[in-house]
């Protein structure tokens, strides 16, 4: 039968929950989650050399005092008018020298690792949401949960003094690579005017020996000397070229090992200018700046900032031990209407580890670090006192020299009339003259030892060179 009243419809049972607030909220992460993402950095290219970048002269070196940092070079100015000193050359070395170029370059990854040492962990966010689609529950279930690493957050001290302590002894590093360079540089602009004022007085001795071998050879095809004497003046002529030779190859590589230095290719000539030797050193002013060394010299310091790092690595590794990880908080609601509210935590038993291995590992490095600057201490003790010695030397070798030298050169001068009016022989006067020449090399490589060793003390003890100290 057909019921009439009012009209009845079946009952749907309880009313599932709209599931629009969930969405929103899934919505609502995404676009926190964009937002977060448009503050990263972004990708850039950046492409190899195709070729060298050296510089094809002089004038294109830089000259920025103002770049310059090291202490002891300081008061040096640049003035290539009249040629360059083996001082300026070492500005220019460090102005110009590709590799620290790479150094600073790397150097500036010290303050990028300082920056990210300083970050504190970032929290973690969960979120999740599940519909039911069949079952006696209807209620959208969800979940949201907040964690922190408890661990890293505890370390962050560590960890940063460890990142400042490693950036400032890469800087030191870097500043010690700089005065190397300088020293370095020094060197070889003396090697290569010395070479080349050897090279000068070996000219003269070979165009003597030359002569007096021509003659011999003439004299011995007129049969007015014996095999002997020709063969013995073809000898002197060859032995002199052979080291002629030897001069102008050395002052050539120290020349290309100089333009390498300076980032010049390797045709380029410097005008290079001596100046005369200047001696400020005593004992007791080596014994004061070799007592106050290890707060002066650069590497040292490197070594002590890094044993720092490693302190406070060894710190961190203690503190790791520290069994609670990370710690965390979640709120869900189930299918069935239940919410819930809870605490998580992240516990290692140290049982079987314990950190003990990652302790003993750092203390171990500490130790090495600890070695490492007592050699370096000892090393260069050794080295202040050789250079001392070395230098002590060759200045006694120069003293002695310097006064015998210009009184045989002066007996040379009456010889030459001599032998123009007949009165001694070639053979003679050859022998006087090489033997005047040969002197004055020898002055010559004695200054530059000297010279050496003063640039080694100087480099040894991280001190102003004596000439710009000696300058008003």
């Amino acid at each position: 039968m057909r019921q009439t009243g009012s009209r009845r419809t079946a009952d749907p049972g309880p009313a599932r929950p709209a599931a629009r607030p969930a969405v929103r909220r899934i919505l609502g992460l995404l676009t926190a989650a964009a937002v977060g993402l448009s503050g990263c950095a972004l990708y850039r290219p950046s492409p190899l050399a195709v070729g060298p970048n050296l510089r094809d002269s002089v004038q294109r070196l830089t000259v920025d005092p103002a770049r310059l940092r090291l202490a002891p070079l300081k008061a040096i100015q640049i003035d290539g008018r009249d040629g360059l000193t083996p001082l300026e050359i070492a500005v220019l070395a460090v102005l110009n020298n590709p590799d620290l170029e790479a150094k600073r370059r790397a150097a500036k990854v010290g303050g990028a690792q300082i920056f990210v040492a300083g970050l504190f962990p970032d929290p973690q966010i969960t979120a999740s949401v599940d519909k039911p689609i069949a079952g006696p529950d209807t209620q959208t279930a969800r979940a949201f949960g907040a964690s922190f690493d408890l661990a890293g957050l505890l370390a962050h001290t560590y960890i940063l003094h460890a990142a400042r302590f490693t950036a400032k002894a890469t800087d030191l590093n870097l500043l010690w690579s700089e005065w190397s360079v300088a020293q370095q540089a020094r060197q070889l602009a003396e090697i290569a005017m010395a070479a080349e004022a050897r090279a000068a007085v070996l000219r003269q001795v070979l165009a003597l020996a030359a002569d007096r071998s021509g003659r011999s050879s003439r004299a011995l095809d007129n049969h007015d000397v014996t095999l002997q004497v020709a063969a013995a003046d073809l000898t002197v002529k060859l032995d002199v070229q052979t080291q002629l030779l030897t001069a102008e190859h050395d002052a050539q590589k120290a020349r290309r090992d100089l333009n390498a230095l300076l980032g010049l290719r390797a045709d380029v000539i410097l005008p290079l200018m001596a100046t005369p030797p200047v001696t400020v050193y005593d004992a007791a002013a080596i014994s004061r700046a070799l007592a106050n060394l290890p707060e002066r010299r650069p590497d040292l310091l490197a070594l002590k900032s890094a044993y720092g790092a490693q302190d406070a690595n060894v710190r961190k590794a203690v503190l790791a031990q520290f069994p609670l990880s990370s710690v965390g908080l979640a709120t869900t609601r189930d299918t069935a209407g239940v919410i819930t509210q809870g605490l998580s935590a992240a516990f290692a038993l140290p049982i079987f580890n314990g950190g003990r291995g990652a302790v003993k590992v750092e203390n171990a490095t500490r130790e090495q670090l600890r070695a490492e600057y007592q050699a370096r201490l000892d090393q260069t003790d050794a080295d202040v006192r050789n250079a001392e010695r070395e230098r002590a030397g060759a200045v006694q070798a120069v003293t002695l020299l310097a006064s015998d030298v210009p009184r045989l050169e002066a007996l040379v001068r009456p010889a030459i009339v001599a032998y123009d009016r007949g009165d001694i022989d070639s053979q003679t006067y050859l022998t006087l003259s090489q033997t005047a020449l040969s002197r004055r090399a020898d002055l010559n490589d004695k200054e530059l030892a000297a010279r050496l060793a003063e640039i080694s003390l100087e480099t040894a003890l991280f001190l102003p060179p004596a000439e710009s100290r000696a300058t008003p």
